[in-house]
């Protein structure tokens, strides 16, 4: 495919995302490729295989220093083998990439350097021409990810390099044009609140600037049913209200109260008479729904409602009916109302409606059971149809507003990725799901990974509306 075809494909995605699915066909596949943290390297693993393929060597890094080479496979840690990588969602990062990640993090936060000295098991060569080889690493000292001092470290680097990143214009520009330039930006705002430095509200401002768009109208037409510039998607409507709501703080002024009203009252407009939506302005998937949108609204509504913005009651009941006839047995929101579609993906529309329902008060039956999905399967959070991201983003504060042990629990499985994440400089890296990623590619991956991270392990600062309870 030339490049043309590509960018083509790319831009597709602001108005329906799986057009461009059809046209590059390399992002149906499963992501298996992965940082391996602080050895500044990046394997792949396949299912049914507890090996990793090394396919990137950062000059300089551990891996580089000990010899490791590309197309070696690494079997096991000190005669310690691997257990198998997994398709199942429920497995997580079970198997290599949890155990490389826990030993790298705990070996890495050891002071005597002897002590992060340690062995890897390769195999070298083609497949009938094996050498069975162990190489010796040696990681540069660093605090475990979950102490309050790797945390804080983990926190400043992920806002470091979304600061460094924003374009000169005041926003995060995405591969994809417009609409995903807005929602790129909207996260990276919230995430920028989250850390509380003022070097990063600083620069949350500009980004909300920008947002409010020309004239203040955040480029929704004066009618909201016209798709407006780069067919405006419901995704970037959702999103900004957040951002503009954490950035006042949930007290606007006359003009940004204008704004938020105007972007609100668009989800009111494009939803239908039934309470269906879509990418943008047509219910999605030949009228079948898309409650991703539906619950993102939700959490959008909510939130205006923290700025003053009335919520239509009307609107609000016949969406939310929509996502009762969605809530699998199991607590999960399905992608349609249709049963026995699955809740592997649920994530995102799960924890976008408990947040939005924890906001209002309101349902707590209905948010006890979306919550006690987000605990029972927080090895899933980061699988979701195209946009994996926004579970991982979402679901931590819908956990820490809930249940703090809950959230307790959720840190603890994700320990291995938030580990891997960094490399032996501390630069972020994209760690995606085991199946479709393409929206965290049209967003830009490495500024998503470092709005995980701020989102993961922010909620105890509670400097945003989202943690507050």
């Amino acid at each position: 495919m030339n490049m043309t075809c590509l960018k083509i494909a790319l831009r597709k995605w602001s108005s329906v995302v799986i057009v461009s699915y059809l046209l590059v066909p390399s992002l149906l596949v499963a992501s298996e490729r992965f940082p391996l943290g602080i050895l500044g390297a990046h394997g792949e693993v396949e299912p049914g295989s507890s090996l990793i393929t090394i396919v990137s060597i950062q000059k300089g890094s551990p891996a580089d220093q000990a010899a490791l080479q590309l197309n070696d496979r690494i079997s096991g840690i000190a005669g310690t083998p691997f257990n198998p990588h997994t398709k199942k969602v429920d497995d997580g990062g079970s198997g290599p990439q949890r155990s490389l990640g826990e030993f790298l993090d705990l070996t890495a936060s050891k002071t005597s350097p002897d002590d992060r000295k340690f062995q890897l098991d390769i195999f070298r060569g083609e497949e009938e021409k094996n050498l069975a080889l162990q190489i010796t690493c040696q990681v540069p000292m660093r605090p475990q990810v979950l102490e309050s001092e790797g945390k804080k470290r983990l926190q400043t680097q992920a806002a470091n390099q979304l600061r460094e990143t924003i374009s000169p214009k005041g926003y995060w520009d995405s591969p994809v044009g417009l609409t995903g330039d807005r929602v790129l930006t909207a996260w990276a705002t919230i995430a920028l609140i989250a850390s509380g430095r003022q070097q990063d509200l600083a620069v949350a401002e500009i980004a909300q600037r920008w947002l409010t768009g020309p004239q203040q109208q955040s480029w929704i037409p004066d009618n909201p049913l016209e798709k407006g510039p780069d067919n405006l998607g419901n995704w970037a409507i959702t999103s900004t209200v957040i951002a503009l709501v954490e950035y006042c703080g949930g007290n606007p002024d006359k003009d940004l109260q204008t704004v938020l009203e105007r972007n609100c009252n668009a989800l009111n407009s494009r939803m239908d008479p039934t309470g269906l939506f879509g990418h943008d302005v047509v219910p999605g998937y030949n009228k079948k729904g898309f409650n991703v949108i539906n619950t993102l609204s939700h959490l959008a509504w909510a939130m205006g409602e923290k700025a003053k913005i009335p919520i239509d009651k009307k609107i609000w009941d016949l969406s939310i009916e929509q996502i009762r006839r969605s809530i699998d047995p199991n607590g999960g929101v399905r992608y349609w109302t249709l049963k026995n579609t699955g809740t592997g993906d649920a994530s995102p529309r799960t924890s976008s409606m408990a947040l939005a329902l924890g906001l209002r008060k309101s349902d707590e039956k209905m948010l006890d059971r979306l919550s006690s999905y987000l605990d029972q399967y927080n090895s899933r959070t980061r699988e979701a149809h195209a946009v994996g991201s926004l579970g991982m983003i979402l679901a931590p504060a819908a956990l820490w507003r809930h249940d703090k042990e809950a959230y307790q629990r959720f840190v603890s499985e994700w320990r291995w990725y938030l580990a891997l994440m960094q490399d032996h400089k501390g630069e972020i890296h994209y760690i995606g799901g085991k199946g479709n990623n393409g929206g965290d590619s049209y967003l830009g991956k490495n500024r998503i990974a470092c709005i995980i991270a701020l989102m993961i392990l922010s909620p105890p600062d509670e400097e945003l509306i989202l943690f507050k309870n």
